[in-house]
């Protein structure tokens, strides 16, 4: 009876010592035994992803990652968690991103699975096979004979805009040109993915989407780091932190927000019919009729839903704060401001007011003006920190670090951005290092992360391109533009999307021409 007794007692124990022994033995064999123990990092980085939620937290993720890089300056590998290394190598931006059989092996992570809503987007799917076939039907809407076809809606909502600088330039008001970028590319993903402007730019003040989209895409960015796969968000919804609770409100706000505009549109789209009047030829329009060239499929409400979601997000904040950028650096490099002035002089001799939006099919050969783009995205990408993918089931060595199976991997576009083996005097401004024929230009475009990389990169690069472009070569021409604070040293701050860390005030006066 003693030994049935002794018996029992173990067993109903055993389950209790083997919990309490676990995560102490799960530390010593991350810390010391792990395949990855050998990744340069911070000790709490290989058992814990506290520090990365904290610096996401504290809005300073990608500047985080910067900092571990320079604590291991040798190294081309750090570990940022426990199960995710990011790399500062051109040779891993083209091994964990690129195309070809290798690169075949390395899916998205389960990271994305929180930036699926009601339903998977071009951005937030993991499958392959659903990417290709998304890309499929969409790819034709973002030709450039479709950008051109979307121009007279960027065009409308330019000429608001325009009518409210010239408030501002008849006055010399001092004012924020970044907040009016921002209130601009909100109308304009109105007009482009619901088919309607949401008069933010006539009201002057932000719309309420606006802050919800930002709450809402840190509840994702924090969903990311749980290890629960497709159920992060719901695990993170139960948390009872006021924070959290927060965020996803936001999210599930936004979300509805976002169907009762999609429904506007298909009424629209209906009201429309009847009268046998053709349905806008936005962005939108293009996601509706698109239909899978194999199969025939269209997209059901629920996936356009997600896609609308996605663009809105992508759209209106990349391209808020690239034209900020560039409007902070051409101030701060008169000489490069004053040529693009120049070219756009000699290009448009009859519109030197710039009286109406410049055609965009004129200004995409001015390559100064795309230079001066990409260079702004080169220091500063909208997404700064790494995009991950998973290494395949057995391993991976990327740049000779071995990483074992199902680990999140990337390249943080922030610091290969500023890698100075790629790019001489990185933390330098300069648009013309893009024409230098001394330059190893391959390796500085293959490390440029500013839409992405590979198949997998931004699909509405061209139409971003084509707004911003547009945007600043108008000003350009209508405006001397000043800042209010001619010694102003703007930082950066992460919001999911960089942005500047400081609000700035810049003075506009109408152009004075020669003759």
């Amino acid at each position: 009876m003693a030994d049935t007794s002794i018996t029992r007692s173990i067993l109903l124990w055993t389950p209790a010592i083997l919990l309490v022994a676990y995560y102490p033995l799960l530390l010593i064999y991350r810390l010391f035994f792990s395949p990855m123990s050998k990744i340069p990092g911070p000790w709490i980085t290989r058992i814990s992803d506290v520090p990365e939620a904290n610096a996401l937290k504290d809005k300073r993720r990608a500047e985080w990652a910067n900092e571990l890089f320079a604590q291991y300056p040798d190294s081309v590998a750090v570990r940022t968690r426990p199960n995710a290394v990011s790399f500062n190598h051109p040779d891993a931006v083209k091994a964990i991103y690129g195309h070809g059989k290798g690169a075949e092996e390395f899916g998205k992570s389960g990271w994305y699975d929180a930036f699926s809503t009601t339903g998977e987007s071009l951005f937030s799917t993991r499958s392959k096979k659903n990417h290709a076939r998304k890309r499929r039907m969409v790819s034709h809407g973002f030709s450039m004979q479709s950008l051109y076809s979307f121009e007279p809606y960027v065009d409308a909502v330019m000429q608001i805009f325009i009518q409210k600088m010239d408030e501002f330039a008849s006055t010399g008001q001092p004012f924020d040109i970044y907040f009016w970028f921002e209130l601009f590319t909100m109308d304009l993903m109105g007009e482009l993915a619901f088919g309607r402007n949401f008069g933010a730019l006539q009201g002057g003040q932000p719309v309420k989407y606006s802050k919800l989209v930002e709450l809402s895409q840190r509840f994702a960015n924090l969903s990311g780091l749980l290890p629960f796969g497709k159920y992060n968000v719901k695990v993170l919804s139960w948390v009872p932190v006021p924070y959290i609770q927060q965020l996803y409100q936001a999210r599930l706000e936004y979300l509805d927000y976002a169907r009762q505009a999609l429904e506007g549109r298909f009424q629209d789209n209906r009201n429309q019919a009847p009268l046998g009047g053709k349905p806008r030829q936005d962005i939108m329009q293009r996601f509706i009729e698109a239909q899978d060239p194999e199969t025939g499929e269209r997209m059901e409400f629920p996936e356009l839903r997600a896609e609308a979601s996605s663009l809105m997000v992508a759209g209106a904040s990349t391209g808020s704060v690239t034209m900020n950028w560039m409007t902070y650096y051409l101030q701060k490099n008169p000489s490069v401001r004053q040529r693009i002035i120049s070219q756009l002089e000699e290009m448009f001799p009859n519109n030197l007011d710039a009286a109406t939006p410049l055609p965009f099919s004129s200004l995409n050969k001015l390559s100064l003006l795309e230079a001066t783009e990409i260079e702004c995205l080169r220091m500063h990408p909208p997404i700064g920190y790494s995009m991950p993918r998973m290494t395949p089931a057995q391993g991976a060595i990327i740049c000779g670090v071995y990483v074992p199976g199902n680990v999140d991997v990337g390249v943080p576009a922030l610091t290969i951005g500023r890698n100075p083996t790629v790019y001489r005097d990185p933390n330098t401004w300069n648009p013309d290092r893009w024409f230098d024929e001394k330059a190893d230009l391959a390796t500085m475009k293959t490390c440029f992360l500013g839409f992405g990389f590979g198949s997998r990169q931004c699909i509405g690069r061209n139409v971003a391109n084509q707004f911003v472009i547009k945007m600043i070569a108008t000003l350009l021409l209508r405006y001397d533009i000043q800042l209010e604070d001619p010694n102003l040293v703007l930082g950066t701050k992460e919001f999911t999307i960089l942005k500047p860390d400081r609000s700035y005030n810049v003075i506009l006066r109408p152009r004075k021409h020669a003759g």
